[in-house]
């Protein structure tokens, strides 16, 4: 991973799962590795006429 950048990388993507109603969660233990959870809404499918 990179030691310096500029932050502003979950902050975005928050806003974008944010904004189709979804949900993230981050859990990170030392020395373990850090787990992402992203959760999205499911879309209904299309009606078929």
């Amino acid at each position: 991973t990179k030691e310096k950048g500029s932050g502003l990388g979950l902050p975005i993507v928050k806003s974008i799962i944010e904004s189709h109603q979804g949900s993230i969660r981050i859990s990170s233990r030392l020395g373990e590795g850090t787990a992402v959870i992203i959760e999205l809404p499911e879309l209904p499918l299309p009606q078929k006429s």
